[in-house]
């Protein structure tokens, strides 16, 4: 019998949220398949750094990065290619960690490489297709993420893989309310503008009011939006009508989905969100974004759920007015959703996939296009001099770019910079 395969999961940080999750699961269902993971994280250990443990995984932060500049960026690759080298894994997964990728052409030929785009942005393919004759195979997440994947790396495999979720409990699924007044709209999600539209929801309840709607919102998330989503909430006729939930243990997530109707999701970008997802394992029917190749590869328009343009505030109150009128067509929908779950986006159809591409991948089906040993070491071309500019200093310029263009019809600010854009 072959030794078990030795896994790392590699990550900026283990913060609150989509891609996050997908780690512990997938993580958690390749350990109960006989590997031996480790999560690592190479900015910050994030807040969930502790459930790794939790979840019977080793964890591991490579510290030692202190303020910005490229020289600093690229000593610091240097300590996660130490990292990992020393610890012999089988198959390195990369998931927007832009000092992991600078530093793949140092690793020994037998280490399988493998990137894994997570989300449909500029900033996630310029690192996860970087270096690609270092790499092994590509993991897309979405349609439209592989696509895009596969222009910018034509002569590398790029793999589709879509992302799962765990499935309810039945005893769960058995307390999911019905179709009732009043009706219970969700957002679940970081609270960032520039990706999720979250400073669009207090507006579309608002329109759903107007329409004589009896109608709710829950909004359950954090993010550099919150205040002012908080402040916009507590407008005539909106406050007793909203909730806003910043700090929600993740297993209170689905109860909160099985108690409500309707999931708002009027994101600006996504790969395939995680939220979304969970969504429908719950059967809580999504309202969201058409986003072509990502949000209809998981709901099929009037089957389960409806699409509506992005940004469209109308749009997306006469959709919740149509469910509202057809409890009938709601119910029907709830339980496609629930099906469609089932059927593609759980745990353990996303995890026997990755598993699949283990063995290939130990296999030889995914060699290198030339040896590392050819490369070089780092990839200067991810760092630049703007990562000599302090993280404030960015953070306003951006801001001041996003209020020029005139990013939203919204009053409010634009989101604070994260390493990357997760799910």
């Amino acid at each position: 019998m072959p030794p078990q395969p030795r896994v790392a999961l590699v990550t900026y940080a283990m913060h609150c949220g989509g891609l996050e999750a997908l780690l512990l699961r997938l993580g958690s269902y390749l350990r109960h398949q006989g590997c031996d993971v480790e999560i690592i994280t190479t900015l910050q250990p994030g807040e969930w750094f502790g459930r790794v443990a939790e979840l019977g995984m080793r964890a591991s932060h490579v510290s030692g990065r202190s303020g910005p500049g490229v020289l600093t960026s690229l000593w610091h690759s240097r300590r996660v290619r130490s990292k990992l080298v020393a610890g012999r894994y089988d198959i390195v997964f990369l998931n927007h960690s832009r000092h992991a990728q600078a530093c793949i052409g140092g690793l020994p030929d037998h280490v399988v490489v493998v990137p894994i785009l997570h989300n449909d942005y500029e900033d996630i393919y310029r690192v996860g297709c970087a270096s690609p004759d270092a790499w092994n195979v590509a993991v897309a997440v979405s349609p439209k993420v592989a696509e895009t994947a596969r222009r910018r790396a034509p002569r590398r495999p790029v793999l589709l893989i879509l992302s799962g979720v765990d499935l309810p409990d039945e005893s769960l699924l058995a307390q999911r309310r019905s179709l009732e007044h009043p009706i219970r709209l969700i957002f679940v999600g970081r609270l960032d503008h520039t990706q999720k539209g979250v400073l669009w929801l207090p507006e579309i309840l608002r329109r759903c009011l107007d329409r004589g709607l009896d109608t709710t919102l829950t909004i359950v998330g954090n993010g550099p939006d919150a205040d002012w989503l908080q402040q916009s909430l507590e407008a005539p006729a909106l406050g007793e009508r909203s909730r806003l939930l910043r700090e929600v243990p993740p297993a209170e997530v689905y109860h909160l989905l099985t108690q409500s109707h309707v999931l708002l999701m009027p994101s600006q970008f996504e790969g395939l969100p995680i939220a979304l997802l969970e969504s429908l394992a719950c059967g809580c029917v999504p309202v969201a974004s058409l986003l072509p190749g990502i949000t209809d590869a998981a709901v099929s328009n009037g089957e389960t759920g409806l699409l509506v343009e992005p940004g469209d505030i109308a749009g997306f109150a006469d959709a919740v007015a149509s469910l509202a009128d057809s409890p009938e067509r709601w119910e029907r929908m709830s339980r496609a959703c629930q099906e469609r779950a089932r059927q593609s986006f759980s745990t353990e159809a996303m995890g026997s996939s990755y598993l699949r591409l283990i063995d290939d991948a130990r296999a030889g089906h995914y060699p290198l296009s030339r040896s590392r040993r050819s490369q070089l070491p780092l990839d200067l071309s991810l760092f630049s001099w703007r990562d000599s500019v302090p993280g404030p200093l960015r953070r306003l310029a951006r801001r001041g770019r996003s209020w020029l263009a005139g990013f939203s019809s919204v009053a409010g600010p634009p989101n604070q910079e994260r390493e990357s854009h997760g799910v």
